[in-house]
């Protein structure tokens, strides 16, 4: 946990159930601060809020101090502690116009193709089978939540010389990554992320349209970065352009 930028925070959170043998063990959950208000990037798991309300009452903050939580899309392990953090806070919540369904809870949640379902519990030891499958269900139980302010991609916040929400569907429709020019960091959610020093496309299997993530993926790479931050795996305070997998730039 720490202040990898002046102002950007990142606070990794354990996962819970993940595909076994990948690396991305944890969730970075971002924090945008300035002048004592808190920007959250994402709200984890059911279970992440303790590790934030630690991390943040070490940096003298209370939770009222988060004013907004940006939703990168409607996924559990995005959404799953929004309410706790929102009980707490009295935060507004931001997501783009094609995932709000979601998360207020109007249309379905979609669930896990069950060709990779059967494909991560099959590659577990049979001991660990039906504590996944249990962790799998809780995670799949969200609390609908309003979202306050419908985005649709190319806003700014002005805040730590300026934050542009990016809409890159793809991963799911309404999915975003923000940009911050002054320091050339890229928040990227999972359309992106970082796994044994390459900076690549996030599995296809939990993308909603694969040509249409990649095809964000590469947009937004187009556009250059020096940081790079994904939600899942690691993240680099520069030199994300020599990492970038070939796959997002031939």
């Amino acid at each position: 946990m720490s202040e990898i930028l002046p102002g950007v925070h990142v606070v990794p959170l354990a996962a819970g159930v993940g595909t076994p043998g990948a690396t991305n063990v944890s969730m970075n959950i971002c924090l945008l601060v300035e002048d004592g208000r808190i920007t959250m990037v994402d709200a984890g798991l059911p279970v992440s809020s303790t590790g934030l309300l630690a991390y943040m009452d070490e940096m003298g903050l209370a939770p009222q101090a988060i004013r907004r939580v940006i939703i990168t899309h409607h996924h559990v392990d995005h959404v799953g502690g929004l309410n706790e953090m929102l009980e707490l806070s009295g935060a507004e919540v931001w997501a783009h116009r094609d995932d709000a369904a979601v998360i207020e809870g109007t249309e379905p949640r979609p669930g896990m193709a069950p060709e990779r379902l059967e494909a991560m519990l099959a590659a577990m030891p049979v001991e660990q089978r039906a504590a996944a499958e249990a962790r799998l269900k809780q995670r799949n139980a969200v609390t609908p939540t309003v979202v306050d302010l419908r985005l649709v991609g190319g806003e700014e916040l002005n805040m730590l010389g300026g934050v542009r929400i990016l809409h890159t569907p793809g991963h799911t429709a309404g999915h975003l990554c923000l940009y911050l020019p002054a320091c050339s960091l890229l928040i990227a959610g999972d359309l992106l992320r970082l796994e044994d020093g390459v900076i690549g496309a996030s599995p296809s299997g939990y993308a909603a349209d694969v040509e249409q993530s990649l095809a964000s993926a590469k947009e937004v790479v187009s556009s250059g970065f020096e940081g790079f931050i994904g939600y899942h795996g690691g993240y680099v305070v520069s030199g994300a352009r020599e990492l970038l997998s070939p796959s997002l730039t031939g």
